[in-house]
């Protein structure tokens, strides 16, 4: 066997060893929401997304779970991503493209938001200026995903990033059964509604899980929504990495395209992709209704995966600092945005 060979079925095997690990973890993911959608059948008016996610935090905070299980839980991300891209096939290109430019408005002005809130309020608690860069961008743009690419960008240390990660998910925790029940109080419309959770939670799996608790429709105009702010996070860490480097606090950066391709979520392309061939005429009706049932599946899984990450004891290891900053920021962009999606619609 020759050494190109030999690397080939190295590589193979690595790879099949990696699937081969996850199986269990994904084996719970189901489980567990195929569960959550038999118990959600008995309540009246209740999705099974919260139920899911209530079911993922209750067990990850009273069981030890086994090591075998954690890497196919990880991959909760995965699915989310892939539910993302086959949700495409259920949108018509000139919706998306008519509620993303809405939504695209509305991302600006949150983003302009939550970062000058933050930024004032993390300098009356007296955070550090990274520190609120941190909760700034994962607040404005993309939660976890946003913080974890800014901190590398602007130099931020590891507790800075751990902080602010752990504010972040606090509020995703909290907001996921909230807004909804705030929604129905509100007798806000599906559209409206998706516009809020795509504009106002952070990470991208909450704010699907919110939309989709709402309503189907909710959830689309969610999706679509939050992408519009994904789309974005390249741009404005960019920002962030130039401003720092200005002040001598990092390396400049060379090559800003590269800066921001590197930081844009491909996904989105693939969503785009379905999109456009659903648009053309290239599926069918069974196969969109085939595809629906997939994206559900995939959306089963993340929605479990995120109830299971939500650690209610590294929760508290964040501190009542930045938990204060978290609160005033989400409060005034939770304000902000209803009000000016209120004032639309």
């Amino acid at each position: 066997m020759s050494v190109v060979e030999l690397a080939k079925s190295y590589k193979l095997n690595l790879i099949t060893s990696r699937l081969i690990k996850k199986i269990p973890g994904i084996i719970l993911l189901f489980v567990v929401g195929y569960i959550s959608k038999i118990i959600a059948g008995y309540i009246p008016h209740m999705e099974y997304v919260l139920i899911a996610i209530l079911l993922g935090i209750l067990i990850s905070n009273t069981i030890k779970l086994p090591q075998i299980f954690v890497a196919g839980i990880e991959s909760y991300e995965l699915w989310l991503k892939l539910g993302i891209v086959l949700l495409g096939a259920r949108l018509v290109l000139q919706n998306i493209l008519e509620i993303g430019t809405i939504g695209l408005i509305l991302v600006v002005l949150e983003i302009i938001v939550s970062i000058v809130t933050v930024k004032f309020l993390a300098k009356k608690f007296g955070l550090s200026d990274k520190l609120g860069s941190l909760l700034g961008i994962g607040i404005g743009i993309c939660g976890v995903s946003a913080i974890i690419g800014a901190s590398g960008a602007i130099d931020a240390d590891e507790e800075e990033a751990s902080l602010a990660i752990a504010t972040i998910l606090i509020f995703g925790a909290i907001m996921v059964f909230l807004y909804p029940l705030l929604g129905q109080i509100m007798d806000l419309s599906d559209q409206a509604f998706g516009f809020w959770s795509g504009l106002a939670i952070d990470n991208t799996a909450e704010s699907l899980a919110t939309g989709f608790a709402f309503s189907e429709a909710a959830g689309q105009v969610a999706t679509i929504t939050k992408l519009s702010r994904n789309a974005l996070m390249g741009i404005i860490i960019l920002f962030f990495a130039l401003y720092y480097a200005k002040q001598g606090v990092t390396e400049e950066v060379e090559n800003k395209a590269k800066f921001i391709w590197d930081r844009f979520p491909k996904f989105l392309l693939g969503f785009l992709l379905m999109s456009l061939l659903s648009t053309l005429g290239f599926f069918s009706k069974e196969n969109i209704a085939n595809i629906k049932h997939l994206y559900k599946w995939a959306f089963m899984l993340s929605f479990v995966g995120v109830g299971f990450r939500t650690e209610i004891s590294k929760m508290k290891e964040s501190g009542l600092k930045p938990f204060f900053v978290g609160l005033g920021a989400e409060v005034v962009v939770s304000i902000v945005t209803l009000i000016t999606i209120l004032l639309i619609y």
